[in-house]
């Protein structure tokens, strides 16, 4: 899968979220250049994107209320975010569950 493509920092110390408002599909965190997570982002018309990643890092736990979620938080200012976008929700289920599958993240395949 060569089309990912890097937007920053989980923090967005380094970028903005908006510009990927409306855009859907797959991300992957990486802490210290080794995959850690892969998940999806499917609200197309309910902010992308910046909405599912930046509930990884807003003051309530809402959005990450499982260990993988609460690691990515603990981490964000050290989690590289890249992304592969998707135009139907379909695709980006698929697409997460095919990247997983193939890149054991170790995040992922935690209880």
């Amino acid at each position: 899968m060569s089309d990912w493509k890097n937007i920053g920092m989980l923090d967005e110390s380094d970028c903005d979220f908006s510009n990927y408002n409306n855009k859907i599909g797959v991300y992957k965190g990486e802490l210290d250049g080794k995959l850690v997570y892969v998940g999806k982002a499917t609200e197309l018309n309910n902010g992308g994107y910046r909405k599912r990643l930046r509930d990884y890092t807003r003051i309530s736990n809402s959005g990450r209320n499982y260990p993988a979620g609460l690691k990515m938080y603990r981490y964000k200012s050290n989690i590289n975010i890249s992304i592969l976008m998707v135009t139907t929700v379909n695709e980006a289920v698929n697409l997460e569950r095919e990247t997983i599958k193939k890149l054991k993240p170790k995040w992922n395949n935690q209880a």
